[in-house]
């Protein structure tokens, strides 16, 4: 069996993983399961919890 070797650009590749995030958040918020306030808490949260205390906070 030949494998195939799949080159994608860092563009496409943020792009494609921009799409596959919003796809599943509107999915949840669609059945109930969270908000986009839940899911905009949730990053700050991450976001704040794996940035270093003496760095600029990014806002989102």
């Amino acid at each position: 069996m030949s494998q195939r070797r799949v080159t994608m650009s860092v563009e496409e590749l943020t792009l494609s993983n921009s799409l596959q995030l919003t796809a599943l958040v509107e999915l949840l918020e669609e059945k109930g399961v969270v908000t986009q306030s839940d899911v905009i808490t949730r990053m700050k949260a991450i976001r704040d919890r794996n940035q270093p205390t003496h760095r600029t906070r990014t806002p989102l």
